[in-house]
């Protein structure tokens, strides 16, 4: 039971490293984007996209006012977020090595 819980954990942490990188790299090229080529452009529009994709169901949050999340508190649903997606990967491993078993 440790071992999963570890799984999922070391899942969340991946994910939110990845996240909150290719966020930063994200906005630092999309502070250049205006003197830059179509590659730069087409590059950055790809890593927003991904982001949206990763931080799938929170992204949500952005409808909702920054009071209910004021100061560093916004990391907490991002943390969530990150452990949800742990579960879902986890999951679906899991998932995985036991149909590849069965073969």
């Amino acid at each position: 039971m440790m071992k999963k819980l570890w799984t999922v954990i070391a899942l969340a942490a991946v994910h939110l490293v990845v996240s909150r990188t290719i966020v930063a790299v994200a906005m630092q090229i999309d502070i250049f984007a205006a003197d830059a080529g179509w590659m730069t452009v087409a590059l950055g529009r790809s890593l927003i996209a991904l982001t949206r994709i990763l931080y799938f169901p929170i992204i949500t949050l952005s409808l909702y006012s920054r009071q209910w999340f004021p100061g560093d508190w916004i990391y907490v649903p991002i943390c969530a977020n990150s452990l949800l997606w742990g579960v879902g990967m986890a999951i679906v491993g899991w998932w995985w090595r036991k149909r590849a078993k069965t073969k």
